[in-house]
């Protein structure tokens, strides 16, 4: 018996079939990535360190993936079949936190052929989680002195932080809620306790990121 680590790519039973890209035709940019200046923090416990902590309240995690938020779109049908249209974007958020998420923490398939193919994630399936997310818009190019996208460049008389737009917050969390399924942990049913918060990106370029916090939730947390 010997543990594999697995990474967003496999969790799929039926990877699809890509045409080749003519050498001409330029690569599709991405939706999501990861800069390694952003914070993401793993604590498990595992050292003496982490547990003598005044701050040590279990296992969390922390991390940034830059992008526009995406909310998940509902399944569709077609010839009979149902897909996820937002699988593909989905990939690509994992395949982001995957690039900074720490080795030893990667999902791992134990590969005894009798387990079955269920991951074991950082979180196990008997946690019950807090999950908090702010989501940092992308910012129109009307926001910005002369059209132009830039640090510094956001014009005086553009809205604030807060600004209605047309993305529910709700759809927003369910895309990293059930992103996260298989590399964190289990099934997002073990979250119990969710904040999330949407508001337009300010810092940089304004190129939108989803700032994630997760921990593991005790009863002498809950507040009555």
């Amino acid at each position: 018996m010997h543990l594999k680590h697995i990474d967003a790519h496999s969790m799929h039973k039926s990877p699809k079939r890509t045409r080749a890209r003519p050498s001409s035709e330029q690569p599709t940019p991405k939706q999501f990535w990861s800069d390694q200046n952003d914070e993401c923090m793993f604590i498990s416990g595992e050292t003496e360190t982490q547990r003598n902590s005044s701050n040590f309240k279990g296992k969390s995690v922390k991390f940034v993936i830059r992008g526009k938020p995406l909310p998940l779109i509902r399944h569709r049908s077609s010839r009979g079949f149902m897909y996820n249209p937002s699988s593909a974007a989905q990939e690509e958020f994992r395949d982001s936190l995957l690039q900074i998420m720490p080795q030893k923490h990667h999902p791992r398939v134990i590969d005894d052929g009798v387990s079955g193919d269920a991951p074991i994630t950082f979180f196990s399936e008997s946690d019950f989680l807090e999950v908090s997310i702010v989501f940092r818009l992308k910012r129109p190019k009307s926001h910005f002195v002369n059209s132009t996208p830039g640090e510094g460049r956001i014009k005086v008389k553009a809205p604030g932080k807060f600004h209605t737009s047309r993305t529910d917050i709700d759809n927003l969390a369910k895309f990293v809620l059930d992103s996260l399924n298989g590399l964190l942990y289990a099934d997002d049913r073990q979250v119990v306790s969710l904040k999330a918060m949407k508001m337009l990106d300010s810092e940089g370029v304004c190129d939108g990121a989803t700032e994630v916090s997760i921990s593991v939730l005790q009863d002498d947390h809950v507040i009555e």
